[in-house]
């Protein structure tokens, strides 16, 4: 990345807030720090930088202008390694303030956890839908920003946008400027789910079932994909492998010349920026447009309640109502060959319409098309 490749180093910082009655804060208290730091390291390896260290720090009282306590930044400071670190990472929210007086104080990149996934997402955009939706989150979160964070928006896509490094010159954002891009990219937007709703109409036509796959990411989505469709997507141990969302067909021994179509999307997150659902919500269309979804659990993750929870929130803020989500999903859980309970069924009762499987095993792709043929028939 960059000009010559050269790996960015950063540091990772994981406030734990403490005394907070916030739900939105509960996924960064204490008792989830161990599945969140693996999380955000993972975040921050998705953009190939060479990280430093991680550095947790407990939060008692929020400072607005700068998150931290005086003291606590005196100890940031001196935990850091001189002249080595071009980029601070925050693994939380940071008002605009807060990003510059951190900046100002540290004399290095602030970036908070926002500002990473909007980064991660514009490296993965391949499709012109998926670039024009990095770019909205992009400038929806500069719109709010006092200073320029990075300057990906003003050249081709070469790297991470926050390449500036310490004391580059902040440039002030027209606002009015960034509303018409805004304006633009929307409807532009707009061409392309009108050209959708087109091939919507045609598709009911021609009677073919819609499936979605959803599901937390790394949850094993692509793989399932893949072998549902006889195809080689990028199905990688990555957070967000897959942005564009990606249509096959696939058919069933009951019926082979009914082809279903099934369509990939990209895997939710805790804490995912309100500023990306939104952006993303042309592309989150495609669940509204569904049959039905299948809902990919990753068995072996114990943290599978709090990520389905995720999932299911991400899924009501799109417009998924109740009544879908009780009866037309399909919760596949997945990687049972990694799975050591053996008491999974009693695990899961609470869970309608499921099935257990290995996306790597034939028997049980097999068994999966046979159960999704049979929940769609029964449907109808």
């Amino acid at each position: 990345m960059g000009n010559n490749n050269k790996k960015i180093n950063a540091i990772l910082i994981l406030p734990i807030f403490k005394n907070t009655k916030n739900r939105d804060f509960l996924f960064f208290e204490k008792n989830n720090l161990a599945s969140r730091e693996y999380e955000a390291k993972n975040l921050v390896r998705s953009l190939n930088l060479n990280l430093i260290n991680s550095i947790i720090v407990s939060i008692n009282f929020i400072n607005p202008s700068t998150l931290f306590t005086q003291f606590a930044l005196n100890n940031l400071k001196n935990k850091l390694p001189e002249n080595e670190i071009s980029l601070i990472i925050v693994d939380g929210k940071l008002s605009p303030i807060q990003q510059r007086n951190l900046e100002n104080f540290f004399k290095s990149k602030v970036i908070d956890r926002t500002q990473l996934i909007i980064e991660i997402f514009a490296s993965r955009a391949l499709s012109k839908e998926g670039k024009l939706q990095v770019e909205l989150a992009s400038l929806n979160f500069q719109k709010t920003r006092l200073v320029r964070s990075w300057t990906h928006l003003e050249r081709q896509r070469g790297g991470a946008g926050f390449m500036g490094g310490p004391g580059e010159r902040q440039i002030e954002l027209d606002k009015r400027m960034i509303s018409k891009k805004i304006k633009n990219i929307k409807q532009s937007l707009q061409k392309i789910i009108l050209t959708r709703n087109i091939q919507k109409r045609y598709r009911d036509k021609s009677s073919r079932p819609f499936i979605s796959l959803v599901g937390y990411t790394n949850s094993g989505k692509s793989t399932l994909f893949n072998k549902l469709t006889n195809s080689n997507v990028l199905a990688k141990n990555m957070l967000f492998a897959t942005l564009d969302p990606t249509m096959r067909t696939f058919s069933t021994r009951h019926n082979p010349e009914l082809k279903f179509i099934v369509s990939d999307t990209v895997g939710f997150i805790s804490a995912l920026p309100i500023e990306l659902i939104k952006a993303f919500h042309s592309t989150l269309e495609y669940l509204l447009h569904s049959d039905i979804l299948l809902f990919v659990h990753d068995a072996s993750d114990h943290k599978i309640e709090e990520q389905s929870e995720e999932v299911l929130k991400t899924l009501r803020i799109i417009g998924i109502d109740e009544t879908f989500l009780e009866n037309k999903v399909v919760h596949v859980f997945n990687k049972m060959d990694l799975l050591k309970e053996k008491n999974y069924v009693e695990i899961y009762k609470h869970y309608k319409n499921k099935l257990f499987i290995s996306a790597l095993n034939k028997n049980d792709i097999n068994r999966l098309k046979s159960f999704v043929f049979n929940f769609i028939y029964q449907l109808n």
